[in-house]
C-alpha cells in the first residue's frame, strides 16, 4: 500500500484514468468497481478522461465492464443512490457495459443478485480495478467497523444489512480481495486520524475494515491529509 500526498482529488484521477486506459490498450478486459461518497466528482472525472484518452488513441471501451463497490438500497434511481448520484455528477454509463446493484427487488434478492453479477464480472475480468472512500471512522466500501458485514467469515461476495439511517449493500472483504488495483482518495483533515492509523497500526478488520487494502497486490491512497 502506497500513500500519494496529492493537493487535489483531480491528480489521482489522471493517475486512475491512465491505468484503466493503459489496461484497455493493451487488449485486457477490465472491471471498474467504483466508490460514492465524496469521491463521486473524482470518479467521474476519470470517466471522462477515460473517453477522451482512448477515442483519442483509437482503443475500444468494449472491454471495460463499471459497477459499485457498495450501494444505498432502495428503489433504483433513488436520491440516496450512488449510482444515481454518479450519473447526475456527470458519470457516462451510455459508452460502457454497466452491472447496476439495485433492480426494485427485495433487499435479499437485491443482494443475491449483485453478488452473483460481481462474482462472475471478477472471474470474467482480466484485471480488477476499484476505487474506494475511506471514512473517518475507518469503514471501506459499505463496511462499517464492527458491524455485522465486517466478518471475515462471509462467503458471498455482497451482504446487505440495516446501517440507519441507511439499508447497505456491500462487497465483502472476500470480494475486496480479488481486486488487483485499489484507488483510494480521501481528502481533508477528518479522515487524518484514520489515515494514521491505517499507516502506522495493524488493526483487525472488524475495528478498521480499511485494513484490508494492506492485503491487496496494488493499493493507491492520495490525500491531502499526510
Amino acid at each position: 500500500m502506497r500513500f500519494i500526498h496529492a493537493d487535489k482529488a483531480e491528480d489521482g484521477a489522471m493517475s486512475l484514468a491512465g491505468r484503466i486506459v493503459k489496461e484497455l490498450g493493451a487488449g485486457r478486459r477490465v472491471l471498474w468497481l467504483v466508490c460514492g461518497g465524496s469521491s463521486i466528482s473524482t470518479i467521474a472525472l476519470a470517466m471522462n478522461e477515460v473517453e477522451r484518452a482512448t477515442k483519442a488513441r483509437g482503443v475500444s471501451l468494449d472491454k471495460l465492464v463499471v459497477s459499485l463497490t457498495d450501494e444505498r438500497y432502495g428503489r433504483p434511481g433513488h436520491p440516496d443512490s450512488n449510482w444515481k448520484q454518479l450519473i447526475d455528477a456527470g458519470f457516462d454509463i451510455a459508452t460502457v457495459r454497466t452491472l447496476p446493484v439495485l433492480t426494485g427487488g427485495s433487499l435479499g434478492d437485491t443482494v443475491a443478485s449483485y453478488s452473483k453479477a460481481l462474482s462472475g464480472a471478477v472471474t470474467e475480468a482480466d484485471i480488477v480495478v476499484a476505487v474506494f472512500g475511506i471514512g473517518a471512522d475507518g469503514h471501506i466500501a459499505g463496511i462499517l467497523p464492527h458491524s455485522s458485514a465486517a466478518d471475515e467469515g462471509i462467503s458471498e461476495y455482497a451482504f446487505g444489512y440495516e446501517a440507519p439511517p441507511l439499508t447497505r449493500i456491500t462487497m465483502t472483504f472476500l470480494a475486496i480481495k480479488d481486486v488487483d488495483v485499489a484507488y483510494a482518495f480521501v481528502f481533508g483533515d477528518a479522515k487524518k486520524s484514520a489515515l494514521e492509523r491505517l499507516r502506522d497500526e495493524m488493526l483487525d478488520l472488524a475495528e478498521q475494515p480499511s485494513q484490508i487494502l494492506k492485503s491487496l497486490p496494488e493499493a493507491y491512497v492520495y490525500t491531502d491529509a499526510l
